[in-house]
């Protein structure tokens, strides 16, 4: 699984669609990592070099609906980011095949795991926190942008919908997963 990702040995930068990353300047020490992991539409919105910085190496989307959504959604993301990763738990069938023999995934397993630690349904955000935590090499090598959880409307809705994800037992593992200091937030 691990060697599945291309990450391990790198340093990562994972932002997250908390529209308060647009008031930092957080966007150059986003993008000297060596690795920029977006999730869902986060590469889709307009990218400013100063705030949210403007490469994407990754995207983690949660590819849902029937055949011809996904591969749209795949399609789309493709043209942004060299490695997507289909990070839903639920309807991993793609024309019939299962999406792990396509592209890589987060593990139906892991997604229960960190259900059951957090006691409420993981969002995109924690999920990639989780896959990061369990694929990279050293905890350290992870940094966090553009989560604020649900403290700021998202990026690309312009809308605060927590639900029925909880912001404070996100907030609680995010912080709990990466080192101390490594999760960089507007204001904080």
């Amino acid at each position: 699984m691990v060697n599945e990702f291309p990450w391990r040995d790198k340093t990562i930068s994972l932002v997250g669609n908390a529209s308060s990353l647009w008031e930092g300047t957080f966007g150059p020490q986003i993008d000297e990592s060596e690795y920029v992991i977006r999730i869902n539409q986060g590469a889709f919105i307009e990218l400013y070099p100063e705030s949210t910085g403007v490469r994407t190496d990754a995207l983690l989307m949660s590819l849902n609906g029937n055949s011809l959504e996904k591969a749209w959604m795949y399609s789309r993301a493709r043209r942004r980011a060299k490695t997507v990763v289909a990070m839903t738990p639920k309807d991993r069938k793609f024309l019939g095949m299962d999406l792990a023999s396509l592209i890589p995934v987060y593990p139906e397993q892991w997604h229960h795991e960190l259900h059951e630690l957090m006691g409420a349904r993981p969002s995109t955000g924690a999920m990639a926190v989780d896959l990061l935590r369990r694929t990279v090499a050293d905890p350290s090598q992870i940094s966090i942008f553009g989560f604020d959880f649900w403290g700021s409307p998202t990026t690309y809705t312009g809308k605060i919908k927590a639900a029925p994800h909880d912001p404070e037992a996100e907030e609680k593992f995010v912080r709990g997963a990466v080192n101390k200091g490594k999760v960089f937030q507007v204001g904080r």
